[in-house]
């Protein structure tokens, strides 16, 4: 049998199912950091971020034998952090008395949301951050799979389970409206020179994000 370090995520999930510690030691172990990022920005402080993690680890450690191989087990592992998320922002949201359509709610419409627990040394890099969090959630996940993990849009939507064209509308329809909320917050400072605010712009400050952050 190979080393839990050697094997995949299929193998390690398969194996943990079976009843081997190990394996969903290192199942977790391998994906905590990146689910932490799948949180970071999203969540109204860190202590949040905590809980939800834990929260997604415990649901994978509760549902784990109901996966059965067809959807990969990263895929598997994301679907449970996508409806942990979707759980805590409907407790958060100000407006309870209206329906809650994540194609329109940002984080920013929680309650007790605050600045992003991300810090950025640049002050383009910080908007970046947090005009993330004033974009539709669905739009957010997607945008932020491509800028903090590096993913392009057709590893996006596999890992996703969406098909790959609906995860393009997502993209075209949160980097625009990302572009608008990044050059509003930069022109908001004092005597603020005028910034270009493109699709490769934002990469660029995206690509310095993760690599002062060691993402990489």
């Amino acid at each position: 049998m190979l080393p839990v370090a050697v094997r995949d995520d299929g193998e390690l999930l398969g194996a943990w199912q079976a009843g081997d510690a190990a394996a969903g030691e290192a199942f977790v172990d391998r994906h905590f950091a990146a689910i932490t990022r799948f949180f970071r920005n999203k969540a109204c402080c860190e202590d949040d971020v905590a809980e939800l993690v834990g929260q997604t680890f415990l649901g994978c450690t509760a549902g784990k034998d109901r996966w059965r191989g067809e959807a990969g087990a990263r895929q598997f592992l994301y679907a449970i952090a996508g409806n942990v998320l979707r759980k805590y922002i409907r407790g958060r949201y100000k407006r309870k008395s209206e329906a809650l359509d994540f194609a329109a709610v940002c984080v920013q419409d929680c309650e007790g949301a605050s600045l992003s627990s991300i810090v950025a040394h640049r002050r383009e890099a910080r908007c970046l951050v947090q005009a993330l969090r004033e974009i539709a959630v669905e739009d957010q996940i997607v945008l932020e799979l491509m800028y903090f993990e590096g993913l392009s849009g057709s590893e996006a939507a596999a890992l996703l389970g969406v098909p790959e064209g609906t995860v393009r509308g997502r993209i075209a329809r949160g980097r625009q409206r990302l572009r608008e909320r990044v050059a509003a917050l930069l022109a908001a400072a004092p005597a603020a020179p005028t910034v270009d605010v493109s699709p490769e712009q934002l990469e660029v400050w995206a690509r310095e994000l993760r690599r002062q952050q060691g993402w990489e």
